[in-house]
């Protein structure tokens, strides 16, 4: 082998290593992928529903997860249901009484019994302690009518 392949083999070998670096380097970093924002709602009964006394509650959940109350595991919370109230602000207790009602298995359906008449009902979402874990897991009112 000439000197002068010699010198052009080691020139190329070094500009590859140069190079390889220099291209990995020079790519833009990406950014993780954000996480899409949690959405809580009723799935049954639908806005407007007129429903007899007994009727099924289905719950829903996106980008969320359910677990039961007690246990502490980020990311999840477990269902209760308002009915006739306004929920209390992200961080505060849900009380526990008739018009807040528990669902601390890790339900994600029900049944209700009502007596006849008009009634507001919202999905919120807490934690493992039963407090509102944020606005965005409180479920827009579905207006319901429960006929005589």
């Amino acid at each position: 082998m000439t000197t002068r392949s010699l010198l052009l083999r080691s020139t190329a070998f070094a500009a590859a290593l140069v190079a390889a670096p220099l291209s990995a380097q020079s790519a833009p970093a990406q950014p993780p992928a954000a996480q899409p924002a949690p959405e809580i709602y009723l799935r049954a009964p639908r806005d407007g529903a007129t429903v007899p006394a007994t009727f099924p509650v289905e719950f829903g959940l996106r980008n969320y997860g359910v677990a039961p109350a007690g246990v502490d595991l980020k990311g999840t919370g477990h269902f209760h249901i308002l009915i006739n109230v306004e929920p209390p602000a992200p961080g505060v207790m849900i009380p526990a009484d008739s018009l807040h009602r528990h669902f601390g298995g890790g339900q994600i359906e029900t049944t209700l019994t009502l007596a006849p008449g008009t009634y507001t009902l919202r999905a919120v979402l807490a934690d493992h302690e039963h407090k509102v874990i944020s606005r965005e897991l409180v479920s827009r009112p579905v207006r319901i009518t429960v006929r005589r």
